[in-house]
This record gives structure tokens, sequence and C-alpha cells, in this order.
């Protein structure tokens, strides 16, 4: 009796929790009025309107997956306009689903009907970015484009598919990527037909691509990179167009047609950024409280680098409605302000209040100029700057070689450790001290060298040993013979391997 009462208690009490567990999805809105409240307080709402439940059960499932996912990012509503008491509320809103129909309404007005894949992951990345274009993954003409979702189907493609493929790597707020996209779509329907050959894409400003991003060394948008038997042979830097894309697929080794002059960033029509003049400067900043400049050279690497990163930071302020200008002016163009304000190397990044200059910032990532422009402060003065590997006093028994000393010096090196780092690679921070200390504890022996390769600076010799992550390390003999060096990253590890190479059957310990 005892345990037939308790499991009857527990019973009750699963029923309730079931009964009183909250929907994601939203359907208790019968009233014009609760309508126009719901729209008052909440700034994202998808609402779908059905004949009836049984009419667009299909649909309705869709919609309550999607609203799980995402909670806490928008509302969304259900409108059974077949239920007595919401046929006047379809009536006065003019709806008539047949069987459904789905609409957005965004700061309290009606923004747009939904007009993308009725699926859940399309649903989500609507409600997340109601205003951004369609996904190209979703759009009828790139129907041909391979989309890779993430790292690691892009990884395991590579492993099984051989075929030649172009990869377009690219990011949503990129003016010339949105350009570019029809001519690939059209390319890459003409390369199907022909078969063989695949062109395909990645969004590489979803997180979960970002290794991919660093892999490959990826700050300009678009990067395309031509893969072949699933290895990396080369960046593609032929015209954006369709028939240069054919061309190069069919014969990738034939010298490509130079690209034309790349166009002024100011050019961009689908830039948010202000782009400034002499004699527009100080009326485009006398009226802005918060402003920033961004002094560039149109040659210059590190601007290349930031421009997108300005971009994306230009449109999440106006997406987020956070006051303040981000302007830009090239410095050889416009000599005299440039002089005027002290602008000795590119990119210099001013702020303004008022026209008035302030102070100088260092900010070149799109999230840390979002938020300094929430609270523009001046910020406190930069640490020295951190001495690079070569000149750290301990660091003497590495060899750091260029283009034009690699060869000749590992020719003469029976056996030669290398690795090939970036400054800013955090795991290439935590060897380089063990690198250092193996070198030392071997520099009496004048066959064996432990030589540093900076790929920031050096990118063809990175490349032609097909470096794509950091620290890679590499071993040597005479320059013939090259193997990869897979073992631990201590010294001790270190001065193993090189006590025991792989070429030493006639070799004594070191």
């Amino acid at each position: 009796m005892w345990f037939t009462g308790q499991f009857v208690f527990l019973l009750l009490v699963a029923l309730v929790a079931a009964k009183t567990k909250t929907s994601a999805v939203q359907d208790d809105i019968a009233e014009y009025k609760d309508f126009k409240k719901l729209l008052r307080t909440k700034n994202n709402v998808l609402t779908l309107y059905v004949a009836s439940a049984k009419a667009a059960a299909a649909e309705l499932k869709v919609f309550r997956e999607a609203a799980e996912a995402i909670r806490g990012t928008g509302t969304m509503l259900l409108l059974d306009c077949g239920q007595q008491d919401r046929k006047k509320l379809c009536k006065k809103l003019k709806v008539s689903p047949e069987p459904y129909a789905i609409k957005h309404y965004k700061d309290g007005d009606f923004h747009k009907d939904y007009d993308r894949q009725l699926s859940v992951g399309s649903m989500v990345t609507f409600m997340r970015d109601p205003s951004g274009d369609l996904p190209w993954e979703e759009d009828p003409a790139g129907e041909d484009v391979l989309h890779f979702s993430d790292a690691a189907t892009f990884t395991k493609h590579l492993r099984k598919d051989i075929r030649p493929m172009l990869v377009m790597f690219h990011v949503p707020w990129c003016g010339f990527c949105k350009k570019m996209k029809p001519d690939y779509g059209k390319a890459a329907t003409e390369l199907k037909a022909k078969g063989g050959y695949l062109l395909a894409a990645m969004n590489v400003e979803r997180q979960e691509n970002a290794p991919i991003r660093k892999m490959f060394n990826i700050t300009g948008f678009p990067t395309m990179i031509y893969f072949e038997n699933g290895k990396l042979r080369f960046t593609y830097e032929g015209e954006n167009n369709k028939d240069a894309l054919v061309s190069f697929m069919l014969n990738p080794n034939a010298k490509p047609t130079p690209k034309p002059k790349e166009p002024e960033w100011s050019a961009d029509t689908n830039s948010e950024i202000v782009h400034l003049t002499t004699q527009g400067f100080e009326p485009a900043l006398k009226d802005e409280k918060a402003a920033l400049v961004m002094f560039y050279a149109p040659w210059c690497g590190h601007c290349k680098r930031m421009k997108p990163e300005y971009e994306k930071a230009a449109l999440e302020m106006k997406q987020k409605k956070i006051p303040g200008l981000l302007a830009a002016l090239d410095a050889t163009k416009e000599p005299s302000i440039a002089e005027k304000y002290k602008v000795k190397g590119y990119p210099t990044v001013k702020f303004f209040s008022n026209g008035v200059f302030k102070f100088e910032v260092n900010v070149r990532e799109a999230s840390k100029i979002v938020e300094f422009m929430r609270d523009p402060k001046e910020p406190p003065p930069p640490p020295p700057p951190e001495k690079s590997w070569e000149e750290e006093e301990d660091s003497k028994e590495v060899l750091f070689l260029d283009d034009d000393t690699f060869s000749s010096t590992l020719k003469r090196k029976k056996h030669a450790l290398v690795m090939f780092y970036a400054p800013w690679c955090g795991h290439c921070k935590h060897t380089k001290p063990e690198f250092t200390a193996a070198a030392t504890a071997l520099q009496d022996d004048p066959r064996v060298a432990f030589v540093a390769i900076d790929c920031t600076k050096l990118a063809a010799l990175c490349a032609k040993y097909n470096v794509r992550g950091y620290p890679t390390i590499l071993y040597f003999s005479y320059l013939k013979t090259k193997q990869d060096y897979n073992g631990g990253r201590t010294s001790k590890d270190f001065i193993a391997y090189m006590n025991n190479p792989p070429n030493s059957a006639d070799r004594t310990e070191l």
C-alpha cells in the first residue's frame, strides 16, 4: 500500500510538472490590444498563422523546435485562425493562412514575411539576425556551390574527396563577397556540368570555423584557396568573374589573368563607414559626440586586415543603435589632414568629439571597437612592446633564417630541427623556451642546428613547406631528407630526438 501511494504521488507530481512546463511557443494571444502590447514589449517576434493546427501540423512541429532553440533570443507566437476567438484577430491583421503564413514583427511593427526555408536551422538563423541577408547556402542561385558548415565537415571532405576544389572563405558583411557570389554560383553550375570539379564556400565568421580562419591565416575577404588531391596548392589570384573562375579550374597551372586594380574602399556601396576628404573632414565630425577616424593607406597590409573588422563594427553599431560614427580617411590622398594630426604609420585610429581630436585608440577588432564606442574613454598608456624571439638574450643558439639563408644553411647541417611559428601563437610561446633550451644544450655540435622561421614575415617559405598551423616542426638532413616532428615539446624531448634522429643509423650519440 505504501509503495502504491508513493507511486501515485510521484505520478501526480510528474503530471503537474508536465502541465506547468512553459512552452517556448506563445499561443495565448486572442485580442488585438494584447497583440499590440506584445509587439511593444518584444522587439523580435515571429508569428505562425495557421488555418488549423491539424492542417499545418508539419509546419507547427518545425516552428516549435525552432522556438526551443532560440529561447531568450526572440518570441515565437502561434495564432490559430481556425479557433473562434482568434478569427477576429486574424481578420483585423488581414491574414488568411492557407494553410499557414509566417510573418515577422520588429521593434513594434510588421517587418517582413518570412522568406526562408521551412526548417529549424533556417528559422533559428533568421531569428538571430532577422535583418540579415539570405544565407548563401539557401540561395537557389548558389545551389551548386558546396557549403561547408564547420571545420570538421571541411577536413573530412579533404580526406575523402580528391577532386580539384576551390574554396571561397567569406563573411556575411563583406561587400566584395556579396558582389562575387552570383558569378561564383554560375561558375559552380558550369563546372558541375563538366564533371570532376568543385567550387565550395565556408562562412568563417561562425565561431565553429575559427580554427580554419587561423589555419590558413585568412585576414581578408574573400580569400579563395585551391585544393587538389585533398591538399592545399595555392591561393587563387585571378579575376573574380565566372569565366576567369572556370578557366582557372580547367587549367589551374596556367598563368592567371592579372586582377584589375583593387577597387577603392570608398567605392564599396555596402559599406557603413563614412569616407572623409579634406573638405568634408570638419563638417562630418563637428556634430558627432563620438567619432573614430581610421587613417589608412591602400597598400598597407595591416589596414587591409583591419578593414573587415571595422566594417563589421560599423554594421553592429547600426543594428544595435549604438551612437557614434566610424570614419576612414585615405592618408595618401589627403596628406594635409594626416600631417595635421601627426599620422606617422598605418592604420592610425584617432578619437574625436564634436570635431576636436582627443586621443589615439589602439583597437582593431570589431568587438573591441564596439566595446569602446559604447563608452569612449582614453585608454591607459600601452605596455612596452614585447621583445621578438630573436631579440631575447637566451636565444643566441637558435638560428633565425630567411629566404636567402635558409637553403644555404641547412645544406650544411646533417641534423636540423626547424620550428615554423607565429609570434601571436600561444602554443608557440609555450614551446619557445623549451626549443631554446635544447639548442643551448646541443650548441657544441657543429652538425646540429635549431632553426626558427617567423611565418608572419616569411609566408612564402612557410607555404613552400606546407605549413598550415603553428608551431609546425620539421626535421631536415642536408636539406635532402625531410620528416615531420611529432614528438613532445619539452627540451628533453627535442634533445632525445636529436640524439637519435631518423637517419642516424651510422651516428653516435651527440
